[in-house]
């Protein structure tokens, strides 16, 4: 058998270079569609981490907004509650409002129509809480000649009063052999012992009630010479007329309420002391007109303030000697502190000399001008051999401290608290508790004193 030789049939060149140019098509559909492939996921990489950054940039564009405003606030310059920062470019925009605890910044950063939002919640302050008109250490408290308390008093010493001395809130003396002596009391009263012609419109919860008219009703161990208009629970009973149910023996044990501590710390006084360092250290200041800013300031020496002349505080000021206004001067604090209470210090720790203060004729300390506003005038001298504080003859305060010294008021002198360790109060002069005072937050100047509460970004 022979041998065949198969023939395939030959391409004519034309017919090569189609099938040639077939083939470099399929190549290049197939090139890119792998390079699509590889492309799209490149560029969808390339977008995605494009819009991260802008994300993080806008991100610290409203950090960098918050700060800003925080730091305005602190240093006492100007905010308004809206704000515009420009940066590169690209804008921020804070939104400042007042809450309860202090103030609220919210921050919208924007770059290329990205956004992210943080939010900053701000304390106002420090929060300094006078829960009482008048709270006393274990110095106790006199009134005598138509003075005045139109609020509660809270003391660790003995209260005692003379010629229509009044209390027009409720009287606690803490202890266990706290007295009350001679006073008329619109509200509760409660002490281990009242006596020498009180009257309480209240109730009274006393181990020993002694000639007292009691309007409400009374707890006692044991009572005498006195009238109870309401019910009575005691143990023994001499001379004593009863209008309403009398219970005895007395089922309950006498308690006596607990000494409390004063609302201001050595730890918050110092820290008050270097707020005023912070700023510098001056002279003994003395002038009789015109009008001054100052502050946060140490005074190393005295302030003498007479005349018709005017200091206006900026900041925490700290006197180490005596402070001393008369005629028709005046001590306010600037407006920049708005709501927010500031201080004016007086002597050095542990100096029974150094640290008086002395407000007389009509010279006045006032807040900024703002509700809930006060300035407080405090005293570091300790001891109760002189005055730490005298006001006198139609002066007005806000809040006075002493709390390791006395305190005189007389005089139809006005005030807005009392906290000392030991109190004197008489002709005519009048305490008047605000309620603000009960949650009162203290700055270190205009507008600044800010804690952070929170920092967070928000949707």
């Amino acid at each position: 058998m022979k041998n065949q030789r198969l023939d395939f049939p030959r391409l004519r060149s034309g017919q090569a270079g189609q099938v040639m140019m077939v083939a470099t098509i399929l190549f290049l559909v197939v090139s890119v569609t792998i390079i699509f492939g590889m492309v799209g996921p490149i560029l969808k990489q390339q977008k995605i981490t494009s819009q991260m950054l802008l994300s993080r940039q806008s991100y610290f564009l409203a950090e960098a907004g918050i700060e800003d405003v925080v730091y305005r606030l602190q240093t006492g310059k100007l905010v308004s509650s809206n704000e515009n920062l420009t940066l590169s470019g690209n804008t921020v925009t804070t939104v400042t409002t007042d809450t309860a605890e202090g103030k609220q910044i919210v921050a919208i950063g924007e770059v290329k129509e990205t956004f992210r939002k943080v939010e900053v919640n701000l304390l106002l302050g420090t929060g300094i809480a006078f829960h009482y008109g008048v709270q006393i250490g274990q110095g106790g408290l006199e009134m005598s000649n138509s003075s005045k308390i139109i609020g509660n008093v809270y003391s660790s010493g003995n209260i005692i009063g003379t010629n229509s001395a009044r209390i027009q809130g409720t009287a606690v003396v803490a202890g266990p052999t706290g007295i009350i002596d001679g006073m008329d009391i619109d509200g509760d009263a409660w002490s281990h012992t009242i006596r020498g012609i009180s009257t309480v419109g209240g109730k009274a919860t006393h181990s020993m009630l002694q000639n007292t008219t009691v309007t409400g009703n009374a707890l006692a161990d044991s009572i005498s010479n006195c009238t109870i208009w309401g019910t009575a629970k005691y143990d023994t009973r001499s001379s004593c007329t009863v209008v309403g149910t009398v219970t005895t023996p007395n089922p309950d044990t006498f308690v006596s309420a607990d000494i409390l501590p004063l609302p201001i710390s050595e730890t918050q006084i110092d820290a008050w002391e270097l707020e005023a360092t912070s700023g510098g250290t001056l002279g003994s200041q003395t002038w009789s007109s015109g009008i001054r800013s100052m502050g946060p300031k140490k005074i190393n020496g005295n302030l003498n303030m007479s005349g018709d002349a005017e200091l206006v505080v900026t900041g925490t000021l700290w006197v180490t000697g005596d402070i001393k206004l008369s005629n028709t001067s005046k001590i306010r604090l600037d407006g920049g502190y708005g709501s927010s209470s500031g201080v004016v210090m007086a002597g050095i720790d542990e100096s029974a000399t150094m640290g008086y203060i002395e407000i007389v004729n009509s010279a006045q300390a006032l807040g900024s001008g703002s509700l809930g506003s006060y300035i407080m005038l405090l005293s570091q001298k300790e001891g109760t051999g002189s005055d730490a504080i005298k006001t006198s003859n139609n002066s007005a305060t806000a809040i006075l401290y002493a709390g390791e010294g006395q305190i005189e008021i007389s005089n139809s002198a006005a005030l807005k608290e009392v906290t000392a360790y030991e109190l004197e109060i008489n002709n005519n002069a009048i305490v008047t508790y605000e309620s603000g005072l009960a949650n009162n937050h203290f700055s270190s100047g205009p507008g600044g004193g800010y804690d952070i509460l929170s920092w967070k970004e928000i949707e």
